[in-house]
């Protein structure tokens, strides 16, 4: 049977290189812990963001139809005015032939 003497100076180095490692390993968990964090804000702040971009994009879609119909509006008006003024001309030629003895 061996017996194999150990050193209290072999133990303290051990102690010493597992609180390296533990200090080590409690940086390691607080710099994920801050990426973490970061990184929620930032989806957050893109959460946000998407939101803002949709609402402005359907103003934006909004102004443009409103716009783009406004003006057609105006067109067929006109078109119509032209088109009420020929036919008022036509009915009042019809009306004076028909009032023309043959």
């Amino acid at each position: 049977m061996s017996h194999d003497v150990i050193d209290l100076n072999f133990i303290a180095k051990l102690l010493q290189r597992t609180n390296e490692e533990v200090r080590g390993l409690r940086k390691d968990v607080a710099d994920i812990r801050t990426l973490t964090l970061q990184t929620y804000d930032f989806s957050c702040r893109l959460e946000r963001r998407e939101i803002e971009l949709k609402d402005d994009l359907e103003v934006m879609v909004k102004m443009e139809l409103t716009g783009a119909l406004a003006h057609l509006q105006s067109k067929l008006e006109g078109t119509l005015g032209r088109i009420e003024d020929k036919m008022d001309g036509l009915v009042d030629r019809v009306a004076d032939l028909e009032s023309r003895p043959i």
